[in-house]
């Protein structure tokens, strides 16, 4: 994996004032910023993208207003021509999901499925500090 190096001015796509080390990292609210090549090297699998929508953010390189995809039903914020946002936890799950065998999302899921996999995001999140 080649490293890649960001300069110091580049902002964090979730926070207002927060930039990001050299290394994608946002010290402020714990997301990374990665290549899409270096998260498909971190997979145990080739990512399960559903659904997805225009997100709010805007792209750290280029400063274009990112997608919404799902991966392994995490959502999380691409700009195809330069990489991923995870929010703090969310790179960690999708790699879990990555290693389970046979993932398949959701198609359709009950409300109290929904408030489960929420529960354990939280808890994740926890663990995470």
């Amino acid at each position: 994996m080649v490293a890649v190096h960001y300069p110091l001015d580049v902002r964090c796509p979730a926070c207002e004032d927060a930039r990001l080390d050299k290394h994608g990292n946002c010290h402020t609210c714990g997301g990374i910023w990665l290549p899409e090549d270096q998260v498909r090297e971190r997979l145990a699998s080739s990512p399960a993208f559903t659904g997805g929508r225009y997100g709010e953010r805007h792209c750290p390189a280029c400063d274009e207003t990112m997608d919404e995809p799902l991966i392994f039903d995490i959502p999380i914020d691409r700009c195809v021509a330069h990489g991923m946002w995870f929010d703090k936890a969310e790179l960690e799950l999708v790699i879990a999901r990555s290693r389970v065998d046979g993932y398949k999302p959701e198609r359709r899921r009950r409300p109290q499925d929904s408030l489960r996999m929420l529960v354990a995001a939280v808890e994740a999140w926890k663990k995470s500090d």
